[in-house]
């Protein structure tokens, strides 16, 4: 008897010190501090603390907030996010663009044999599509002759007609996009111009 007494006493004083080392920290509505064993339930929708033994956080309970609180502040972090995102993005154009170029000259040329490209392509373009179109005249030509002397005109000739049409489109079509191509090209130099100098000022 005396045995099992000193066991259950054993296991009361354990289970005391095991709930007097959980001690929760929390504030009211006034701002005023408090601590106790256990968080009143009007209180814990403020957030609170479970302290250890040496009196240091073992847990921290957040403050319940809101769903349009919860929402905006979702929407503020992915706006952040975002943001240092793009200083990212700019610290690395930064790096290229002083890799690449010493100086602005560097850079002026550097857009002068990219315009030279791209005008050399065009000429080579609208040599192409000058072809094209006088094939395209040639077969019209001789289906008309053909319908004046009311022959058939061949499905060969229909198709080649055909081609050459989709033939002029595609040429022009292709001396349109690079046009666009080069007038980009153009603007991303005056912008590449304007941070080269601004970084060269701060160096």
């Amino acid at each position: 008897m005396i045995k099992r007494s000193g066991l259950l006493l054993a296991g009361l004083l354990a289970c005391s010190m095991v709930y007097a080392q959980t001690v929760y920290r929390w504030t009211d509505a006034n701002g005023l501090i408090h601590y106790g064993h256990a968080v009143p339930p009007e209180h814990r929708a403020r957030g609170y603390d479970r302290l250890g033994p040496d009196g240091t956080v073992v847990e921290r309970i957040e403050p319940e907030i809101a769903p349009e609180e919860r929402a905006r502040r979702i929407a503020q972090r992915a706006l952040q996010a975002e943001l240092e995102a793009e200083q990212q993005d700019q610290a690395a154009r930064d790096r290229l663009l002083l890799a690449a170029y010493r100086n602005e000259q560097d850079l002026q040329n550097s857009l002068n044999w990219r315009l030279e490209n791209f005008d050399n392509q065009r000429a080579a373009l609208e040599t192409s599509l000058e072809h094209a179109r006088g094939r395209f005249e040639s077969l019209v030509s001789q289906a008309a002759s053909m319908k004046r002397r009311d022959q058939p005109v061949s499905d060969s000739l229909e198709e080649s007609i055909n081609a050459s049409r989709a033939e002029i489109r595609r040429l022009q079509k292709a001396i349109d996009d690079l046009e666009e191509r080069r007038n980009e090209t153009s603007a991303s130099f005056h912008d590449d111009l304007e941070r080269l100098r601004a970084l060269i000022g701060r160096q």
